[in-house]
């Protein structure tokens, strides 16, 4: 799979790939490169600096310099086309040159300053390190501000440049959905002591913090979703069979938030690092 948004925001660029291992993968300690993988690994040493044939058919060509992730270690690993007559790109992996992720990780490639980086993590480490498109600070700020309106907060939040957002669009979203959370209307609410009215928090389904990277305005009233606050914990905390569920709900009650990027349901999936990886 191609490096998205939250990628970019990790590792600083959009050049890159990653997938599962899989079982047999890592049995046979090779990992066959498709798609987005084959076509940076092609890019990067060149189609015609790449052996064809058995790795001992020539073995300086196949040895290929890579860097690990984090540490920048230089490791050498075999990469050949095994077949003359099928584009079957294969990486062998190895714990004696230094990387062979268990079965079930991701393992990721991407390019930086000419340099090919390699390396992998769990899945549960992957997805919690790439959800940097979630991080606001100002949201506590934010949310606050819906209820009560407070100088000293306003001037906080006007300071976070990226994450300015008008509070009064917010109560408007509130007040058209007469108080209810949009993910499921019979969730139970507590009475704001600030507002006398039911509490809700409001939730930028397209992240906020990307309008920097997207050169838009993101604080818009069909991007803005009340919610009680247990399916906005859950939205951003909750493992993915709770949180993908209430996204699914909100992008069936409002569709046309898709619009605001041009995008689909998987481009949200990925904003919240929530894709299936294959």
């Amino acid at each position: 799979m191609e490096f998205n948004i939250n990628q970019f925001l990790k590792f600083g660029t959009k050049d890159g790939s990653y997938s599962i291992v899989t079982e047999r993968e890592y049995y046979d300690s090779q990992i066959t490169a498709t798609d987005a993988e084959a076509e940076l690994l092609i890019n990067h040493f060149g189609l015609s600096n790449i052996t064809v044939g058995k790795v001992a058919s020539n073995p300086r060509l196949s040895k290929k310099e890579f860097l690990l992730y984090p540490s920048g270690q230089k490791i050498y690993l075999n990469l050949v086309f095994p077949k003359n007559n099928k584009p079957e790109l294969r990486l062998y992996i190895s714990q004696t040159a230094g990387f062979k992720p268990e079965s079930g990780t991701v393992w990721f490639l991407f390019k930086l300053q000419n340099k090919l980086w390699i390396g992998s993590m769990p899945e549960n480490q992957w997805r919690a390190e790439n959800i940097g498109a979630l991080e606001d600070d100002s949201d506590s700020i934010y949310q606050s501000l819906i209820q009560e309106k407070d100088e000293i907060k306003i001037a906080k939040l006007a300071s976070k440049e990226a994450f300015t957002r008008d509070r009064k669009l917010a109560q408007h979203r509130m007040t058209v959905e007469d108080y209810r959370c949009e993910c499921n209307p019979s969730h139970e609410l507590f009475i704001s002591k600030y507002t006398n009215l039911p509490y809700l928090e409001a939730h930028h389904l397209i992240p906020i913090s990307l309008q920097k990277q997207y050169n838009k305005n993101f604080d818009l009233l069909d991007n803005i979703f009340c919610l009680c606050p247990f399916c906005h914990r859950a939205i951003h905390f909750s493992e993915q069979s709770t949180s993908r569920p209430i996204i699914d709900t909100l992008l069936d009650k409002r569709p046309e938030v898709l619009n605001i990027i041009r995008g689909t349901e998987q481009d949200i999936y990925k904003f919240y690092s929530l894709e299936t990886i294959i």
